[in-house]
């Protein structure tokens, strides 16, 4: 068998090995394929949605009923709104009447009547703020009652993680159960899964394999032992033989050609005869010369056929000069050449002859005695290769399995959407706000109140005047009017009917 048939050789004896592992790998991704399905994803999942399809269940059966008490909640806003805005216009007018209306030379019963306005709509403020004021307080005290309960026992905690950290309280939700979330979802209460690491883990986009533990009732590792598929596949590889010992690189025959050639006696030619004629012109006199001579002798001819002979023939003897002496002085050049080469040649030709059999009987025996090992060995290192990268492959659907196939993380977002972007940001924040508002205005609504009782004394028209008694209780210009305290009945000429009659005190 040559050498060109080696290819073939062992490509046919490596057939069955090459199918082996074929057929290992192929059922290796069927394992793959039904080991997937094997895992109870989807019933831990529908366990956890149950719990979220109630909540939107109850969510969407308690929408009509939410939008109608908005719609009340909205109209009752408004309602306390106008009324707040009621009170502080009646308080604005007043203060705006009594400012611009108030004369400090007029009596207190002959003010003007822009004055006593302002004065009555101060006192309509004060009488609204009583009328109003303890519903305004039943409605801060009530909505801040929730809204402040729900920001700080549900909002702030679920914000901060503290909440699950009070739910992952040991028999806190199930007195018989030390985790709560691992008894519903694992149906083990002992197996240490928390709220905590739950909602971290789908956070961080975790598949729901590593999430919720899921090797407690499917453990993938022990199914899908990489060692074990791998050794399958270096067993195929080691019932691989390859048996080339009938190849020949060189046979009787061509052994036997080569060592006649080499006592063929070509070293022994004499190159130097040889190179020593194809040193030497083609012809033994100058044809050029010749034929120049001709014609000088033929020109000293009388004209003749003689002369006319001797031209002819110098012409001919040209003629064939030109036509066959630079071919053969070519061939003499390429004759010599091939003649020194291969006088270099043969000088060194028994021992080069010598050298390529010895060769030859090494490779012989280099490739019957190592070739067979060294094709196992090599294809075993290829197969070596091969099972790194189906490790690789395997690692990395045991990777996908268990952190990236099914997330968690759309749950999280729209559970954090319902508490953070619903509960929070749409009801507790309003009902704060609204609270908050209400409360600040209502507590303003007191010095408010006690302001315009004291301001409409100097802006209401009154029915009578204060009298004073005591001497020490006359104003400064009442004494400078010449008023020492004592009724009088007359005041500078004018009957005054406050001092005669009856006093009101």
């Amino acid at each position: 068998m040559s050498i060109d048939e080696i290819p073939n050789m062992i490509q046919n004896q490596t057939g069955d090995v090459i199918k082996d592992v074929k057929k290992t790998l192929d059922s290796v991704s069927s394992k793959v394929k039904n080991m997937s399905q094997s895992i109870p994803v989807e019933e831990v999942l529908l366990q956890f949605s149950h719990y979220l399809n109630d909540s939107n269940r109850y969510i969407h059966e308690s929408l009509p009923r939410v939008e109608e008490y908005d719609s009340y909640w909205w109209l009752g806003g408004l309602i306390v709104c106008f009324l707040l805005t009621l009170i502080v216009t009646f308080f604005y007018l007043g203060l705006l009447c009594g400012v611009f209306g108030y004369d400090k030379r007029a009596t207190p019963t002959r003010r003007g009547c822009v004055s006593n306005t302002g004065g009555i709509f101060l006192m309509a403020g004060v009488g609204f703020s009583f009328l109003f004021c303890w519903i305004l307080m039943i409605l801060v005290v009530l909505t801040f009652v929730v809204g402040a309960n729900v920001e700080k026992l549900l909002c702030e905690p679920y914000e901060n993680k503290k909440l699950l950290q009070v739910l992952d309280t040991p028999y806190l939700l199930n007195d018989q159960w030390q985790f709560y979330l691992s008894g519903i979802l694992l149906k083990n209460p002992d197996i240490n899964m928390t709220f905590e690491q739950v909602y971290r883990d789908c956070k961080r986009g975790r598949g729901v394999y590593a999430t919720f533990q899921l090797e407690n009732v499917f453990n993938i590792t022990e199914n899908f032992n990489i060692e074990r598929l791998s050794e399958d596949i270096v067993k195929e590889l080691e019932k691989l033989n390859v048996n080339i010992d009938s190849i020949e690189l060189l046979d009787k025959t061509g052994r036997k050609s080569l060592e006649d050639f080499a006592q063929s006696g070509i070293d022994r030619i004499n190159y130097s005869m040889y190179l020593q004629e194809a040193e030497k012109p083609p012809t033994k006199v100058d044809l050029l010369t010749f034929a120049s001579f001709l014609e000088t002798e033929a020109n000293q001819l009388p004209d003749g056929n003689l002369k006319q002979a001797f031209l002819m023939d110098a012409q001919n003897i040209r003629a064939i000069h030109q036509q066959h002496v630079p071919p053969v002085q070519q061939s003499l050049n390429s004759l010599k050449q091939s003649v020194w080469a291969l006088k270099q040649t043969s000088s060194k030709l028994p021992e080069e002859v010598k050298k390529v059999l010895a060769s030859l009987d090494s490779a012989q025996h280099f490739l019957t005695s190592n070739l067979s090992s060294i094709v196992i060995g090599e294809t075993k290192k290829f197969g070596r290769t091969i099972i790194g990268y189906f490790e690789h492959y395997l690692q990395w659907v045991l990777y996908a399995i268990t952190e990236k196939m099914t997330s968690c993380k759309p749950m999280i977002t729209a559970m954090d959407s319902a508490v953070n972007g619903i509960l929070c940001s749409y009801v507790a924040d309003p009902l704060n706000l609204f609270w908050f508002g209400i409360g600040k205005a209502t507590m303003l609504l007191l010095p408010a109140v006690i302001i315009a009782i004291k301001l409409a004394k100097y802006y209401r028209r009154m029915d009578s005047e204060d009298v004073y008694d005591d001497v020490e209780t006359v104003p400064m210009k009442n004494l400078e009017n010449g008023s020492n305290g004592y009724h009088k009945d007359h005041l500078y000429g004018v009957h005054n009917p406050v001092m005669t009659s009856p006093s009101r005190y």
